[in-house]
């Protein structure tokens, strides 16, 4: 029982932990935008880079939020069936349709690896220093690589994965005993 709660007190901290890095992402972000936003506007001098960053924070931030949000089960549900039961019948619900949270997440897991998979064997004739880099990159002046954010995909993926079956030991156990796991 003390690795159980060993294992389920490390994938929370760990989502819990990226969900604090990705608000100050977001911050970043809202500083990005506004810097694009005063020099587009203002001063009438857009950034080459300030789109490209703006659109590569929010995609990290977004596929790297959704083991939080799924320990604090914000996701969507049909709230008119769910909420005003109790928390045993919650939990069962919540077991009996695990298996298609399960496979959209091994789903989503199996297919963004083979997306960034390919991003990252892309040759795209990058170079630097003289030397060329494998992997995908934007073909704006500024040239981001793609892959790193690409990779965040299936990573974020299992954090949701393990913040899964965090919730489904949780709610068999409630269902099992009737209480909480602590």
């Amino acid at each position: 029982m003390d690795k159980l709660r060993t294992f389920i007190m490390a994938v929370e901290k760990t989502n819990l932990f990226v969900g604090k890095m990705m608000a100050y992402v977001s911050l970043i972000c809202v500083v990005v935008i506004s810097f694009e936003v005063i020099m587009r506007y203002v001063f009438n001098l857009p950034t080459n880079w300030g789109h490209e960053m703006m659109y590569s924070l929010f995609a990290m931030y977004y596929v790297m939020v959704v083991g939080v949000v799924h320990y604090w089960r914000a996701h969507v549900r049909v709230d008119v069936i769910y909420a005003k039961r109790s928390p045993r019948t919650k939990a069962i619900m919540d077991l009996v349709t695990s298996v298609f949270f399960y496979t959209f997440v091994l789903v989503y897991i199996y297919t963004s690896w083979n997306f960034y998979w390919s991003s990252q064997m892309m040759n795209a004739g990058n170079t630097f220093l003289g030397i060329e880099i494998i992997g995908e990159a934007s073909f704006t002046d500024w040239a981001p690589p793609y892959y790193p954010i690409k990779f965040l995909m299936p990573f974020g993926g299992v954090l949701l994965l393990l913040q899964g079956i965090v919730w489904t030991i949780r709610d068999a156990h409630l269902v099992m005993t009737g209480r909480e796991f602590k």
